[in-house]
C-alpha cells in the first residue's frame, strides 16, 4: 500500500466531520498569536480543513486548501458547504506552486510526516507561499507520544510521524530562511487517549476485544465531558509539558509581527 492510499483509506469513511476538543483547543492557540480578520490563509495538507475553517469564521477573505488525497478534501467540501471565497486544490504538498502568495500559510499535523531533504522541501513550500506568516503544528517532545509514535499500530493508521521538538524546529526554520516567531508547547494531554494507550497482545481476536474497549471506555468520556475540563486544568503546565507544538515564523522580508504574545 502506497502513502498516498494509506491516507485515501483513512479518509475515505468519514461522511461527517466532527469539530473536537483538541481541534478547538490548536484554534485556540492560534488566535492567541495572529489575526485572520481580512487575511488570505493557505492550508497545506489540510485533511479535514477544520483550521481553515475557523478562520473562515474569524473574517479570513480567501482560502485555499492543499491535500494530496482526494477524500481528505471530500470531507473538508463538506466542512466548507456555504462558504464563498475557498479553492481546494489536489497536489502533492512538494509539488504545489503558485505565484501569488497567501498572507498566511498553515499547517497542522503534517510536517512531521516528512524526514530529511523532503522535510527540508516541505518547510521552503510553506515559506515561499507565504507574505507574513507562517503557522505549522506539531507533535513534539519530549512527551509520551513520541513513544505512540513508533508503535506499529500508529504507524499503519498515520504512517511515518517523528515529533519535533522545539529547539529543532527553530533551528528547521532558520536553515529556510524563516524567522521564529514563536515557539510554544500546548496540550499536555495530546494523543493521550484510551486508544492508543490500550494494550497490544499480538492475539488478533484479543487485540480486536481490546480495541472495542477502547473505544467504548473513549466515547463514555466523551460523553461525560472529560476533556472539556482536563484540557483547562492543564493548561498551566502548557509550554513545559506540552505534546504540540506551535511554530509561528516570518519570511525574512515580512513586515513586523501580527501578535506577539508567548516565546
Amino acid at each position: 500500500m502506497t502513502e498516498l492510499e494509506s491516507w485515501d483509506g483513512l479518509w475515505q469513511n468519514v461522511q461527517d466531520v466532527v469539530v473536537d476538543d483538541m481541534d478547538r483547543e490548536i484554534w485556540r492557540n492560534l488566535a492567541q498569536h495572529l489575526c485572520f480578520r481580512g487575511r488570505s490563509v493557505l492550508e497545506l495538507g489540510c485533511g479535514r480543513g477544520v483550521l481553515s475553517r475557523f478562520a473562515a469564521a474569524a473574517g479570513a477573505r480567501g482560502i485555499t486548501l492543499v491535500d494530496n488525497s482526494a477524500e481528505a478534501l471530500r470531507v473538508a467540501r463538506g466542512l466548507f458547504e456555504g462558504v464563498s471565497s475557498v479553492r481546494f486544490v489536489h497536489r502533492d504538498l512538494l509539488e504545489y506552486r503558485e505565484a501569488a502568495r497567501s498572507d498566511i500559510v498553515l499547517s497542522s499535523g503534517t510536517v512531521e510526516h516528512f524526514e530529511g531533504d523532503r522535510l527540508l522541501e516541505c518547510l521552503r513550500v510553506h515559506r515561499d507561499h507565504a507574505r507574513e506568516r507562517v503557522v505549522i503544528v506539531v507533535p513534539t517532545a519530549p512527551h509520551p507520544n513520541t513513544l505512540i509514535a513508533k508503535t506499529r499500530r500508529f504507524r499503519d493508521t498515520y504512517g511515518y510521524e517523528k515529533p519535533i521538538s522545539r529547539q529543532r524546529m527553530g533551528s528547521l526554520l532558520r536553515d529556510v530562511g524563516l524567522r521564529p516567531l514563536v515557539l510554544r508547547r500546548f496540550h499536555p494531554l495530546y494523543n493521550m487517549t484510551v486508544r492508543w494507550l490500550a494494550p497490544r497482545t499480538g492475539l488478533r481476536t484479543l487485540d480486536s476485544v481490546l480495541d472495542r474497549g477502547a473505544r467504548r471506555v473513549q466515547g463514555i468520556g466523551r460523553r461525560l465531558g472529560v476533556h472539556q475540563f482536563s484540557i483547562p486544568a492543564m493548561r498551566r503546565f502548557d509550554d513545559r509539558l506540552g505534546g504540540l507544538l506551535l511554530a509561528v515564523a516570518a519570511p525574512q522580508t515580512a513586515p513586523n509581527p501580527v501578535r506577539s504574545r508567548g516565546r
